[in-house]
């Protein structure tokens, strides 16, 4: 309900609202369940806890990819967005061994995700809500 007594109106699912963040989460997918023997290899890979800066960057574009669509359906949005985003990464992160016989579960990996998640919550919050840049993401 909202705060002026009437009920809140959800807008119909549309796959417009999604395909941004559906294409991404398969992205996302491919790379966390491919084979380690598989992974790019080079000199600036060597760099200590790159793993974790590629964690980051995974699941910062697919939470701020989520606060659009999951505000089209609830005006808490700033608490079910990173909510949502931070249950796909520990379901993706614990499968991760399973799907994949090359890969493990890490801890500092989700916490990397989290730290993602975190850093996207913020910049959604400062730099896109309710500006042109809103529409893009």
């Amino acid at each position: 309900m909202r705060t002026d007594g009437h009920f809140y109106q959800y807008p119909k699912m549309k796959i417009t609202n999604y395909w941004r963040l559906l294409i991404w989460l398969i992205i996302m997918c491919y790379l966390l369940f491919m084979p380690a023997s598989q992974l790019p290899s080079g000199p600036f890979l060597k760099i200590p806890h790159f793993d974790k800066i590629v964690h980051f960057s995974m699941f910062f574009p697919l939470c701020l990819l989520s606060f659009r669509p999951i505000k089209y359906h609830t005006p808490n949005y700033y608490f079910w967005t990173p909510l949502i985003s931070l249950v796909i990464a520990a379901i993706l992160e614990s499968v991760q061994h399973i799907i994949s016989a090359s890969r493990h579960t890490d801890i500092y990996d989700f916490l990397a995700n989290s730290a993602g998640i975190l850093a996207a919550t913020v910049f959604f919050r400062f730099f896109v809500s309710g500006k042109k840049l809103e529409k893009l993401v």
